[in-house]
């Protein structure tokens, strides 16, 4: 029996309060009015809770989008799946995204996962004072980069260790005490992170922006900006030569000028393809894409091309795309070596709109080998994922032969390499629907933010010799460079490939190889510069092909004069310059005035910050404290940490540099009383700059007290020889 209440008695439901807005992002209130409003929004806090506030903005955004577009059910799925991939990606930080969301907050980081390494090796070394065994050092130091996945490049030290593995281990040790190498992997870190929510939330697809996400885009037009300005303001000068020109005149004459680079492209292609007619060898297109797990976004042809997500996306990065490709043709070529293929040709990688990369290679294949090559590309190009192709391998693999009667094979490739350059002649831009000459741009900040390479030369010699060989312009003694010095002049491709041995020859055999000038240990990680000044050839003959003495200074506002900007672009006569070297003489050091230069500082700026000054240049802060050159957007805080939250990573660092002033004065006057090698003091040391500075701060103490047998002892004349030379670089630099 049920009892029927009278109307003034029944109440009606509470209505729920609707926020105006979750994760930053306004709330469309209609979308929510429905029964099921307060338990969606409910699941959509939960969903969110913890992602970082831009990325959980950007997927409240696409959420409500979808709720609109599709049912609630549908929304709700997606968010699920979205939320899910970006805490993934998130928690695969070590620190909170909001501490690395700003350039300052990313310094302070970068100083102190820095200074973290530091006390590793300074607590291992005890305060640099024992050795201890390179890999264990080297791992111990490692342990800090690894919980970001981040890691320079790494000796193999499981094998013989030889003195070339401990110094590529010294240079790596140095970087991750470097905190501008930490910003430079953050702050890349970031920004990949941020463009894979932006591909998850729909920001990066057709019919939105193609191949990277509107701000991705903005951020790269701006750099390519202040590059231009940067560009139109300098100068290179060459005094010796009397040559002066703009540096933007210079540029516009390299492969840096996409429409160079495309025409240089172009000439390669063709010399593929004309070498491949006399040797009678077929041509085939071919086109890699990855399996479905890959893509964000598909397009539906029925629908105009209308972009849809794909339910089969694992939350995989443009990057990641990249890498699986590239790993199944690295499968591909072990296959082509133990069949004995030989091909030549090009590989373009070029992004859907959604940014997941594909390829395309035109390949030339003598034709008794075509079928076999079809098959491994075909069999490694399908290997995994083969349930969603089923029966038609197209989606994943397409394979077209190239019928010279119908057109040429570089003709066919032209608008791939057009368009992923400047566009140029190609048209409409079917993939974003849009013209590819206002697309190219995106397409270059797409290659930039995810470190892609676009073109790729299969075969043949490398590109480098013959441009080098193009800046001879008078003819040669030597028969083997004079032969590769023709073809290239004349912009034949297939006959410098004849003159260089063939395509297929090892870079070691060919006949003409790069030369480079070595400046050992000028690198600010304590390696060896290499600087590319000629061509030699198998005869022993070498060839300079660039001159030196450039210096790039920026072009004054009084006419006439100007201030040294960089460093110079090529050196003199300081070190033997050969194909190969490896001198191990008299130890060349990078001195105070290189690094004064990079930042654009004169002597008169030096004497300032060794006078203690702080010296702001360009928004730049720059100083200089024991000897030690320091930059940064921040004004130091000398004395106490620049962190208000109590972090002490400043103190620590300072407190680190006193003991390694310590332990070098000791071992400096270790090597005045003939204890301790020269060569072992600064071998030791991690920065040698301060090595010397020290030495040199022991050596004039030593001739102020004692000046008259200073001068009788040769031990002592030699130690200041080597520092008053370390010196005179430094001021020809």
């Amino acid at each position: 029996m049920s009892i029927k209440l009278p109307p003034s008695i029944v109440r009606a439901p509470v209505p729920v309060a609707i926020p105006a807005y979750v994760a930053g992002e306004k709330v469309i209130q209609s979308l929510f009015t429905g029964p099921t409003g307060p338990e969606d929004l409910a699941f959509i806090e939960d969903s969110l809770k913890g992602l970082e506030l831009k990325a959980a903005g950007k997927l409240f955004s696409e959420y409500q989008r979808r709720r609109k577009q599709y049912k609630a059910k549908s929304a709700n799925i997606w968010l699920r799946m979205a939320a899910g991939v970006a805490r993934e990606q998130q928690e695969r930080f070590p620190v909170s995204l909001k501490r690395i969301n700003e350039e300052k907050r990313r310094e302070e980081v970068a100083r102190e996962w820095a200074g973290q390494v530091a006390a590793i090796i300074d607590n291992l070394t005890n305060g640099f004072t024992t050795t201890q065994p390179a890999a264990e050092l080297l791992a111990a130091a490692m342990a800090p980069a690894r919980q970001w996945g981040f890691s320079p490049v790494l000796p193999d030290l499981s094998k013989e260790v030889t003195d070339k593995h401990l110094d590529h281990a010294a240079s790596a040790l140095a970087r991750l005490q470097d905190d501008s190498w930490w910003l430079r992997q953050i702050r890349r870190a970031y920004q990949r992170h941020q463009e894979l929510i932006a591909i998850m939330s729909g920001d990066v697809r057709r019919g939105v922006s193609p191949y990277v996400s509107h701000r991705a885009f903005m951020e790269y037009r701006a750099n390519k900006t202040a590059q231009a300005r940067w560009l139109a303001d300098m100068l290179v000068v060459n005094e010796e030569e009397e040559l002066e020109l703009s540096l933007a005149e210079a540029h516009a004459a390299s492969v840096s000028n996409p429409e160079v680079r495309r025409v240089e492209l172009m000439v390669r292609m063709r010399g593929f393809e004309d070498l491949a007619w006399e040797q009678g060898h077929a041509a085939e297109f071919y086109t890699w894409t990855t399996p479905s797990r890959f893509h964000a976004w598909n397009t539906v042809k029925a629908d105009r091309g209308r972009s849809v997500r794909n339910k089969r996306y694992r939350g995989t990065s443009p990057k990641d795309a990249q890498a699986y490709l590239c790993k199944q043709w690295a499968k591909a070529r072990a296959a082509m070596a133990r069949a004995g293929i030989t091909v030549y040709g090009f590989r373009v990688v070029e992004p859907h709109h959604d940014g997941t990369p594909h390829w395309h290679m035109l390949l030339f294949v003598a034709p008794d080998q075509r079928d076999e090559l079809r098959d491994i590309l075909g069999h490694y190009a399908c290997e995994h994922d083969q349930g969603e192709i089923k029966n038609n391998r197209s989606a994943r693999f397409d394979v077209l032969a190239i019928d010279p009667e119908y057109g040429s094979a570089t003709g066919y490739i032209a608008k791939y390499i057009a368009k992923n350059i400047d566009g140029h002649r190609v048209g409409d831009d079917y993939e974003a629907e849009a013209q590819a000459s206002d697309t190219a741009i995106n397409v270059a900040a797409w290659a930039s933010l995810w470190g892609i390479r676009q073109f790729q030369q299969i075969g043949g010699p490398a590109v480098t010799v013959w441009r080098e060989l193009r800046r001879l312009r008078e003819a040669v003694q030597d028969p083997l460079i004079e032969l590769a010095r023709r073809a290239a002049d004349a912009g034949n491709w297939a006959e410098y490939i004849g003159s260089m041995g063939g395509v297929s020859l090892p870079r070691e055999d060919r006949p003409v190889k790069l030369a480079h000038l070595v400046i050992p240990c000028a690198s600010k990680y304590g390696e060896d510069l290499r600087r590319l000044v000629g061509v030699t050839s198998a005869g022993g003959c070498s060839m300079r092909t660039r001159l030196d003495g450039w210096t790039v200074i920026r072009k004054s506002k009084v006419l006439g004069c100007g201030e040294r900007s960089e460093l110079p672009l090529s050196g003199g006569s300081r070190a033997p310059w050969s194909s190969d070297n490896n001198c191990t003489g008299q130890i060349e050091l990078p001195p105070l005035a290189a690094e004064l230069a990079r930042a654009g500082l004169d002597s008169v700026d030096r004497a300032r910050m060794e006078s203690g000054a702080v010296v702001v240049v360009d928004g730049l802060y720059h100083w200089i404290r024991d000897g030690r050159f320091y930059q940064s957007r921040h004004r130091p805080q000398f004395g106490r940490s620049p962190a208000p939250n109590g972090n002490n990573a400043w103190a620590e660092s300072r407190e680190m540099d006193r003991c390694q002033q310590h332990w070098l004065k000791r071992q400096a006057m270790a090597v005045l009383i003939g204890q301790l090698q020269l060569d072992d003091y600064i071998k030791g040391a991690f920065d040698t700059f301060q090595a010397v500075h020290i030495l040199k701060t022991v050596l004039d103490k030593e001739r102020r007290e004692a000046p008259a047998s200073f001068q009788q002892n040769n031990h002592l004349l030699r130690l200041s020889g080597f520092v008053s030379s370390c010196q005179s670089q430094g001021d020809a630099l």
